[in-house]
């Protein structure tokens, strides 16, 4: 369950003549895989033969550990920094992560971390503070709802993403995605998903289309889906030509190349594909979906809790190598009614299985882990009190967002409004002279300052909802932790008896 839930799902619409139905609910079944699974055994336990569709994110759900929007921009800091020519040379000697440095060619080093620390040290130091440090402690990521709303991930992600777009646009497409396609048969060791994979689902499930469902821009993910062999790709777009993809339309400093855009994309036609909006995609380009009787699964890492919301849409939801896995509570008119939490082996671990070596990845989570497989009652039975503070939990968020929904309205009336003005700003910075340039870039941050206050507004009316929505997602969390309790207990040493007498 997300929180808020989105304006797609709404409370509003969940409980729309439901009368007192507590508004949270346990799903119908939870099971914990113990030991690291194959992809095909995974498909075996959790997607029936009869799945239409099947969603699965790209960034540490199909690489262990690796985000490959993020790798995409070192890969092009690399292009940059040590040229096409010399990258294609020292290509065979090129190990994963991020960071390549090359010690024969000391000028040139010196110049790819220049521009690394140019392009990422400011959007990698906001990401790390308010993502990844701030999901782990507690005071932080208070402050991190407070200050960016009931999403916080979703928009502290954006900074990344912002700048790993106009990084991208600075280059031609083609050269983009061949950057894209050398980076992942780099790290085709650390895959979880392959093709093979891909077809053997096929065979199994004769009406599936699989998708790639993924916030990272077009050229990784594209790259990702013809390498597994996918149906269709649903990412981050922008306006684009065949030679280029446009700037997105955001002037921020962070992570943005020195010198004006060469084109900016228009507002409207640019789509950040994270969070709820991954949902909308996903059922305009599927819109069978919406039909309860369609089955479907959604495989995520879900990092950061970014594709909670996936329990919404989707029938099955399946969380592998994830740092914030799903709750087993959900919201009362959530489609999902299994959850599962697994494991996913990389090609270099079932090679290592192969020759008969029980070797894992040492990137791996220490945490133990448990096997369950727990009905809604014996969850129920689980959690006890707990059930009862998540459900008012819900229904002080729910009031909370009745009571904003006035002033939350109006607010995103006049940034909705204020779209034609900036769409009109990027045409004329577009079509503009590079003598008119710099006016209509003026003109352009102009309007973007007026969506900027507009938007700091919107959470400033949300700061009550955002607390709320903060509280409800810690207490979700301890609904995952309570249901494993009795699992973990069982796991812990039994204590020595004592030596007295």
């Amino acid at each position: 369950m997300s929180a808020p839930r989105s304006a797609l799902f709404g409370l509003d619409r969940d409980l729309q003549g439901a009368g007192d139905a507590p508004p949270t609910q346990a799903v119908s079944r939870f099971c914990v895989h113990e030991a690291p699974l194959d992809f095909r055994e995974l498909c075996l336990r959790a997607v029936s033969p009869r799945t239409r569709v099947l969603v699965i994110d790209l960034d540490r759900t199909i690489h262990l550990g690796r985000n490959m929007g993020e790798l995409l921009g070192w890969e092009i800091v690399a292009h940059l920094g040590y040229g096409p020519a010399y990258l294609d040379e020292l290509e065979p000697l090129r190990g994963v992560g991020r960071l390549f440095l090359a010690p024969k060619r000391p000028l040139a080093t010196v110049r790819y971390l220049g521009i690394g620390a140019s392009l990422w040290a400011s959007p990698g130091l906001f990401y790390f503070w308010w993502g990844k440090l701030a999901f782990h402690r507690a005071s932080l990521r208070r402050r991190a709802f407070r200050r960016f709303g009931p999403e916080p991930v979703r928009a502290v992600q954006r900074v990344p993403q912002h700048a790993l777009l106009h990084q991208i646009a600075a280059l031609p497409s083609a050269t983009v995605r061949e950057l894209a396609d050398r980076l992942l048969a780099r790290h085709a060791a650390e895959q979880t998903i392959d093709a093979a994979d891909i077809a053997w689902l096929r065979a199994r499930c004769p009406d599936v289309r699989v998708v790639i469902s993924s916030a990272s821009p077009r050229p990784i993910a594209e790259a990702a889906g013809a390498l597994l062999g996918v149906d269709a790709v649903v990412c981050t777009e922008l306006d684009e030509t065949e030679e280029r993809a446009a700037a997105p339309c955001d002037l921020s400093p962070r992570g943005r190349p020195r010198g004006a855009p060469l084109r900016i994309s228009r507002q409207s036609r640019q789509r950040i594909n994270a969070g709820p909006a991954k949902l909308a995609a996903l059922l305009a380009r599927f819109p069978e979906l919406a039909d309860p009787d369609v089955e479907s699964v959604g495989v995520t890492d879900t990092g950061y809790g970014e594709d909670h919301s996936w329990t919404e849409l989707l029938g099955t939801v399946v969380d592998v190598n994830s740092d914030a896995p799903f709750s087993p509570v959900v919201a009362r008119g959530a489609r999902a009614r299994a959850i599962h939490s697994a494991s996913l082996l990389t090609r270099r671990e079932r090679d290592a299985r192969a020759r008969g070596e029980a070797w894992l990845d040492p990137r791996r989570h220490a945490a133990a882990r448990v096997a369950c497989d727990l009905s809604r009652r014996e969850i129920e039975a689980r959690l006890g009190p707990l059930a009862d503070e998540l459900d008012s939990l819900a229904r002080a968020l729910e009031g909370c967002e009745a009571e904003l929904s006035s002033a939350r309205e109006a607010a995103r009336r006049a940034l909705v409004g204020l779209e034609p003005a900036i769409d009109s700003a990027v045409d004329d910075y577009n079509a503009a002279s590079p003598e008119r340039r710099p006016a209509m870039l003026a003109e352009l941050r102009r309007v973007l300052d007026e969506r900027a206050a507009l938007e700091a507004r919107i959470v400033r009316i949300e700061r009550p909802l955002s607390e709320r929505a903060y509280a409800l997602v810690v207490a979700l969390e301890r609904a995952r932790a309570k249901a494993l309790e009795p699992d973990l207990a069982a796991l812990a040493p039994p204590r020595l008896a004592s030596a007295k007498g």
